[in-house]
């Protein structure tokens, strides 16, 4: 039996000790999986700028890892992390399954059919309607979150660990398919 990796793809300011990130890797490492926790290190401001940075910072660690080792791949990514693990896995044909965390429009335009993506309404980086419409033509199921912004969360502390939970049981429903 092959090995099992995640790869985690953090945001600009959301790291892998926050929500989304935290529970998902913690799922993902009780259930056998190699965790790859990627870090950018400080990243420029503006997403352009932010992404090419970050893209700069992980792909030698990303090109260390033998990929035909794995038997299963998950990519686990968070807002400017969604764009370099999709673009990632489709520059080097990877067969992969990808938890998008708040994509953002760029994020589709390296993006499969292979993931599921989590996404709040009140997010400041992506418009709703946008994101829907891109996520539908890629065949990617996207779940919406009334009031949540970006990192899917309110003010409401009781409405976040609901809706913490409603997005895990998500996403182990598709990673067990």
């Amino acid at each position: 039996m092959g090995k099992k990796i995640c790869v985690v793809f953090p945001g600009i300011g959301y790291h892998s000790d926050k929500p989304l990130l935290y529970y998902g890797k913690k799922y993902m490492s009780e259930n056998g999986y190699e965790i790859v926790d990627l870090k950018y290190g400080k990243l420029p401001h503006g997403l352009e700028n932010a992404f090419a940075a970050g893209w700069d910072v992980v792909i030698p660690e990303l090109d260390s890892i033998d990929w035909r080792e794995a038997e299963d791949i998950v990519f686990m990514s968070k807002s400017i992390g969604t764009v370099i693990a999709a673009r990632y896995a489709a520059e080097k044909d990877l067969d992969v399954r990808h938890i998008y965390f708040t994509p953002l429009a760029m994020t589709l335009k390296y993006a499969d059919g292979h993931g599921i993506a989590f996404h709040g309404t009140a997010d400041p980086l992506a418009d709703t309607d946008e994101i829907t419409k891109l996520c539908a033509a890629k065949n990617i199921p996207l779940y919406r979150y009334k009031g949540g912004n970006h990192s899917i969360e309110t003010k409401d502390i009781l409405w976040n660990i609901k809706t913490q939970k409603d997005i895990a049981e998500k996403y182990i429903d598709y990673l067990n398919f």
